[in-house]
C-alpha cells in the first residue's frame, strides 16, 4: 500500500479516535463515544463504509450498520440501505425509536423520514473511482490484488460506569449480489456486546455469518475461563478457515484485544487517557515475529 494512502488512513483514524475518546473523557456513555467514531470513518471515503462503500453486481451502494449497547443489551441494525449518509445513525435509531432490531432496504428510509432525520443523500455522494475501479475488475475477473485487508469499520468503548458498547458499518463486498446481507448486521457473527465483552469484527461476512464468530468468541470468554485475547485467537483459528480477518474486543478490565491474520489492519486505541495512534498492523507485529 502506498506510503501516502496509509498515512491519509493513520489521519482520518486519529481524527475518529478523537472523536469519540473526547466523548469518554467528558463523562460521556460508550454508546456515543462508539457511534462518533464510526460516523468520522463513514464520512471518509477511504473505508469501506458511508462515502467509501464498494458497489455491488449492479453497480449500486447497500450498506448496513449495527450499533449495540452492552449493558443495557439492547441493538440497532439496518442494511441494503443506499441513501443514508450514516448508516450508524440509522442503526442508533431503530434501536432507539422502533421496537425492532433490525430494518433492510425501503424500510429504512420510510423509518427515517417518519422521524424527520437527516434528508436521503443521492448515489453521488458515494460514488468514488477507486471503488468503480474494484467493481470492474471484479465483473472482468481479473486478478484481485494479494494486499487485502479488512475495510469494515468499528469501534468499541468502555466508560467509566463500566458500560460496554459496539459499533460497525460497512459497503459489504465488492460485487456483491443485490439484497445481500452479511455479518456486520446481524449480532452475534460479526459484532456482539454485553455487560462483560465488546467485539466488532471484519472479514469475509458469508463465513463470520455461517461460524457466529463474534457470539464464539464472548462464549468462550464468559464459560471456559479463558482470557480475551485467548478466546479471540482460538475463534480466528478453528472457524475462519483462514480468510481474511481482523477482530477488536474490549472487556470491563479494560483488557483490549486486537487480532488479525491480514496482510494490513489499521487500528488505533486510548486506554486509561493514553493514546495510541492508528497503527498499520499485521499478523507478524502482533505476534511479535
Amino acid at each position: 500500500m502506498l506510503l501516502a494512502v496509509r498515512y491519509a488512513i493513520a489521519q482520518q483514524m486519529g481524527k475518529a479516535l478523537t472523536l469519540g475518546s473526547q466523548v469518554l473523557q467528558q463523562g460521556g456513555r460508550s454508546l456515543d463515544a462508539v457511534q462518533k467514531s464510526v460516523e468520522a470513518l463513514e464520512d471518509c471515503f477511504l473505508f469501506n463504509a458511508g462515502k467509501g462503500s464498494v458497489f455491488n453486481k449492479d453497480g449500486k451502494i447497500e450498506m448496513e450498520a449495527t450499533i449495540i449497547d452492552g449493558n443495557a443489551m439492547r441493538s440497532g441494525s439496518v442494511a441494503c440501505v443506499q441513501s443514508v449518509k450514516n448508516p450508524i445513525k440509522a442503526a442508533r435509531c431503530v434501536m432507539e425509536k422502533s421496537s425492532h432490531s433490525l430494518l433492510v432496504g425501503d424500510g429504512v428510509e420510510e423509518f427515517l423520514q417518519g422521524l424527520e432525520m437527516e434528508k436521503p443523500v443521492g448515489a453521488e455522494y458515494f460514488y468514488t473511482d477507486i471503488r468503480h475501479r474494484q467493481l470492474t475488475a471484479k465483473l472482468s475477473e481479473e486478478k484481485a490484488s494479494k494486499n487485502i485487508h479488512p475495510q469494515t469499520v468499528g469501534a468499541v468503548a468502555l466508560d467509566r460506569w463500566s458500560g460496554l458498547a459496539a459499533a460497525s458499518s460497512t459497503g459489504g463486498l465488492v460485487g456483491k449480489l443485490k439484497g445481500r446481507v452479511g455479518d456486520t448486521a446481524v449480532v452475534g457473527a460479526g459484532i456482539y456486546a454485553d455487560g462483560n465483552v465488546a467485539i466488532a469484527c471484519s472479514g469475509d461476512g458469508d463465513i463470520f455469518l455461517r461460524h457466529t464468530v463474534a457470539q464464539k468468541i464472548a462464549s468462550l470468554y464468559h464459560h471456559t475461563g479463558c482470557s480475551l485475547r485467548q478466546a479471540c485467537k482460538e475463534v480466528m483459528a478453528n472457524n475462519l478457515d483462514g480468510t481474511c480477518a481482523g477482530i477488536i474486543a474490549l472487556d470491563t478490565k479494560g483488557d483490549a484485544v486486537i487480532e488479525t491474520n491480514s496482510g494490513v489492519m489499521f487500528v488505533a486505541s486510548m486506554i486509561d487517557d493514553i493514546s495510541r495512534p492508528s497503527t498499520c498492523l499485521d499478523q507478524k507485529s502482533l505476534t511479535g515475529e
